[in-house]
């Protein structure tokens, strides 16, 4: 219960602070005839995870995965995100096949070992990884590759990094399949929902609250 409340609160304080823009989809959860559509192919990266190895989309290859956008320093809507982060990973914590990956908007200041260091704040497993790199590559991942809107306003000193707040299902061939609110529970129960549809597993999943 303690979790749920932290979270409303931090929700309303991100929907407060996070601004949306008009390059973020406006379909979060897309689905046809039972079936999940395929709504982009992913393009190849070359980041570094928190664990300091190289790491890129054919590390992913076979593993179904949920990513974000966030980082450290965020004073908006990151710790609403990781909070619903660190609930998937227990809600995920039996299928072997299912990553978490989130993805530094600033890392020119998330290096690995400041990556590492949150992660354990959010007591992450080896499962859910925390991405880092080059700043344009990773800007032009968002921008281009996921559709999120990532942007940089260095005059705003308050939050002068804005960055979308969705969730990301990605199959196991490197598509993405859609596109979930993070702040709101009916987003989460749907992307669980099609997390097993992918998996192609029978059985509930269910977010603890």
């Amino acid at each position: 219960m303690r979790i749920g409340r932290t979270l409303a609160l931090l929700s309303l304080l991100a929907l407060a602070a996070c601004k949306k823009t008009p390059q973020e989809p406006e379909q979060f959860h897309v689905a046809k005839g039972g079936e999940l559509t395929a709504i982009k192919k992913l393009p190849d990266f070359a980041l570094t995870e928190r664990s300091g190895r190289e790491f890129g989309l054919a590390d992913l290859k076979g593993r179904v995965w949920v990513a974000d956008f966030f980082y450290t320093t965020c004073p908006g809507p990151c710790a609403a995100l990781s909070t619903r982060m660190s609930q998937l990973q227990k809600a995920v914590a039996g299928l072997e096949d299912v990553r978490m990956v989130s993805i530094s908007s600033d890392p020119e200041k998330d290096t690995p070992a400041v990556l590492q260091g949150y992660a354990e704040r959010y007591q992450a497993g080896p499962r859910w990884l925390f991405l880092t790199g080059k700043k344009d590559a990773i800007y032009k991942l968002a921008n281009k590759g996921f559709l999120l809107s990532l942007t940089e306003d260095p005059a705003n000193t308050a939050e002068p990094i804005t960055h979308a707040t969705r969730l990301v299902l990605v199959d196991k061939t490197g598509t993405i399949r859609g596109y979930y609110d993070a702040l709101g529970s009916e987003g989460i129960d749907r992307l669980l929902a099609d997390v097993k549809r992918l998996l192609g597993e029978g059985g509930g999943l269910s977010v603890e609250r």
